[in-house]
């Protein structure tokens, strides 16, 4: 896999470890349910993100697709106060882990990984996605705290950042999304 300059310098823009270079073992949720997952989240925390720069009032809605997988409709205002939306595809990696999935972004294509945690489906779900990029020894983590509603209690927050501290993941880079639209 070779990197180009611009590569690079995207890479410096997203959320990227350098202390802890490998990307910790996760375990997702082993009973999830995606009939009580789908609907509507929003974005109560995230790491920074290069495609989130600036971002408030984000959101998604995850609906149920014929086939089995699941659509994807992200959305929110930017930096220029302009809004903004991607929608894509979720599939289960494999069928011994339903809470992973790869998902697909049609415009401009793009794929990555989401991986529930732990969600109790009404109030909180916690994703997280880590590559490993062994040329430049660093990885790159994405964290969403998701919440049903705009805001997210301080218990609940701090239960979920225990268990990615737990994991091993640094919690340090974690910051809430505005949700004031």
């Amino acid at each position: 896999m070779a990197f180009s300059i611009v590569g690079l310098a995207l890479l410096s823009l997203v959320s990227v470890s350098l202390a802890a270079k490998e990307c910790p073992k996760i375990v997702t949720q082993k009973t999830f349910d995606v009939t009580k997952y789908v609907g509507l989240w929003y974005e109560a925390f995230r790491t920074d993100i290069i495609f989130e720069l600036g971002s408030r009032c984000v959101n998604a809605t995850y609906t149920p697709n014929p086939d089995g997988t699941v659509g994807v409709w992200n959305q929110a205002v930017n930096w220029l106060d302009d809004y903004t939306s991607i929608r894509g595809t979720a599939k289960v990696k494999n069928a011994s882990e339903p809470a992973a999935f790869i998902v697909t972004f049609d415009n401009p294509i793009q794929k990555g990984d989401y991986n529930v945690i732990t969600s109790n489906y009404v109030d909180y779900a916690l994703v997280y996605s880590c590559e490993n990029i062994p040329i430049i020894d660093i990885k790159l983590e994405f964290i969403w705290f998701l919440s049903r509603t705009k805001t997210m209690s301080d218990s609940v927050v701090n239960e979920l950042k225990k268990i990615l501290t737990d994991m091993g993941v640094d919690v340090g880079t974690l910051t809430r999304t505005a949700q004031n639209c």
